[in-house]
């Protein structure tokens, strides 16, 4: 769910991100960017962008207006499971079948700590 609920992103073995309208059902935005499945979506704490955890080993950042993609963040060695937004919308966490979980700055998308 987007930070208003008003929009929902769904993750999918297609490779897409997909936008919906919460409330109508309507597609809004298709995300083509990732070259394998994708497993995991999150929304930042402004409900702006939109991160994408994928089996491709990367973490895309996306705006979640128009679809642009922002940011790819590459350092995992296995497919990313997982990702999550910090609170104040500046760091994002990423989690791998590596078995790291990393930090990243979601502006510059520079590697911050790797756990």
């Amino acid at each position: 769910w987007s930070p208003d609920g008003t929009k929902l992103a769904s993750a999918s073995y297609d490779k897409t991100v997909k936008i919906w309208n919460a409330l109508t059902g309507e597609l809004i935005l298709t995300l083509e960017g990732h070259s394998d499945y994708v497993y995991s979506v999150d929304w930042s704490p402004a409900g702006s962008q939109l991160a994408s955890a994928s089996y491709d080993k990367t973490v895309k950042i996306w705006n979640a207006v128009t679809g642009e993609l922002i940011l790819t963040l590459k350092g995992h060695s296995e497919p990313v499971l997982s990702v999550d937004w910090s609170p104040e919308g500046t760091k994002l966490a990423s989690a791998s079948y590596d078995k790291t979980v990393k930090i990243w700055n979601a502006v510059t998308g520079e590697l911050i700590l790797t756990l």
